[in-house]
């Protein structure tokens, strides 16, 4: 017996005893277990019948046996390397939820109950909050609720002089852009009696006077459930940069590859949603690429939707919260692995 012989040996027991011992803890599923058997099972066959091997590698056309376990080898690392991104992403989704449940939990628990309900996401905004704000809050007949993400800066601080005027929900710790918002749709879910449910972002970027825009859309047309803002429907007060629109258009593109639905702004987060809407909208990605999973659920649940011409104001402010251009490769491979894989 080779040193090659007696690693087999060795990797084939120790794999057969981690089957059997995470298997008996119900930590994997079925078919992990089949692929764990599979493995020790082919361990075996390699240690004590080196011939079948060679059978084997010229069955698939290899002229080494060897190219074979490396063949093999290398399609067992891609698979548990994507079952552990999956467990990864299981527990990133755990922790945004516990945090979520905390935010609610320790909320006032106010019932909102106005025609319209602005939705505010909030991160490190102290230079632009309370002008941000006060737009909202000269709005009649509305609801604010706030999710302060985690802020590290005087945010905070600034929310609580408005204690009287909006609903206000904390993250414990910053989890972005996705994540606030579905904590602010479950709220909604528990406790909103609103009409129409906004998404306005709190870096002064928004144009408060589009608001009617997008209303009057839903109060005329009773077959549309949501609105969404776009920038290039039409020739807007936009300032955004070449490179950016480029980017964007990009965007366009690739959300029509996957979700097969037109549009002519795909990440834009000016949004109203009628209330009953938001009960079909569960987002499950944290980070900025929760647009593109939206746009998703929107075109694989069939929700009807209009889009309506807004004015966005860039400042140097504004643009530099946002995420750089080279993060949308990242934002199309996380899109694909919720699509595909998840």
């Amino acid at each position: 017996m080779n040193l090659l012989q007696v690693f087999f040996i060795v990797s084939a027991i120790v794999i057969f005893i981690l089957a059997f011992d995470i298997a008996k803890k119900q930590k994997f599923n079925a078919l992990h277990f089949l692929i764990f058997i599979s493995v020790w099972i082919a361990l075996a066959l390699f240690t004590f019948f080196p011939n079948f091997l060679n059978t084997l590698g010229w069955f698939f056309g290899l002229q080494r046996w060897a190219d074979l376990l490396v063949y093999a080898s290398i399609i067992f690392l891609l698979y548990f390397s994507l079952l552990l991104l999956s467990k990864v992403e299981n527990n990133r989704e755990d922790i945004s939820r516990l945090i979520r449940e905390m935010a609610i939990e320790n909320s006032s628990k106010k019932i909102l109950s106005q025609d319209v309900c602005f939705l505010v996401r909030v991160y490190n905004e102290e230079q632009v909050l309370e002008d941000t704000i006060n737009k909202l809050v000269s709005q009649k007949n509305t609801d604010i609720l706030i999710v302060n993400d985690g802020s590290t800066d005087k945010s905070r601080k600034i929310l609580t002089w408005y204690s009287d005027k909006i609903t206000l929900l904390n993250h414990s710790k910053n989890r972005w852009w996705g994540a606030a918002l579905e904590t602010g749709f479950e709220y909604i879910r528990r406790y909103s009696e609103n009409k129409y449910i906004v998404t306005f972002d709190a870096d002064g970027q928004h144009d408060i006077n589009d608001l009617d825009n997008f209303l009057n859309v839903l109060k005329n047309n009773e077959n549309i459930d949501v609105v969404l803002g776009s920038r290039f429907i039409t020739k807007t007060n936009t300032n955004v940069g070449l490179i950016r629109k480029i980017v964007l258009k990009l965007g366009i593109l690739f959300t029509f590859f996957i979700s097969n639905i037109k549009l002519t702004d795909a990440h834009n987060g000016y949004r109203v949603f009628r209330r009953e809407i938001i009960d079909k909208i569960r987002l499950t990605i944290d980070d900025m690429w929760y647009a593109s999973e939206m746009i998703d659920i929107i075109a694989t649940k069939k929700i009807s939707f209009m889009e309506v011409p807004v004015n966005i104001k860039y400042t140097t402010y504004s643009m530099s919260k946002w995420q750089k251009s080279s993060n949308a490769i990242n934002i199309a491979l996380k899109m694909i692995w919720t699509k595909f894989f998840k």
